[in-house]
């Protein structure tokens, strides 16, 4: 494993955990040191699951078409789960970006 991208994530100053990409050659695939989760995406990563490590859905994200700018909906399970899932949504999104 090669690990292509790497973010540190806060909550009021406090570390909580980590992102990280490994290297793939057609789906992304995440790291989170957070709570065990991991997140997987589709070719086009447009589509995310946040799973948990047996599997259970955390949260599942997509991408709308046809909006004048990048827009996604986050379907959480758990409204406890919010914050942290909006928090990687982040920084995916921020290592997107940062490919460009």
């Amino acid at each position: 494993m090669r690990i292509k991208f790497l973010i540190h994530i806060y909550k009021n100053g406090s570390y909580i955990g980590c992102l990280s990409k490994e290297f793939s050659f057609l789906i992304p695939h995440y790291n989170i040191d957070y709570n065990g989760w991991h997140i997987d995406g589709t070719i086009m990563e447009w589509d995310y699951s946040i799973l948990d490590r047996s599997g259970y859905s955390i949260a599942r994200v997509s991408k709308e078409l046809f909006h004048m700018t990048d827009t996604y909906v986050i379907d959480v399970q758990d409204p406890g789960n919010a914050l942290g899932a909006l928090m990687f949504v982040l920084a995916i999104d921020a290592e997107k970006c940062s490919r460009n």
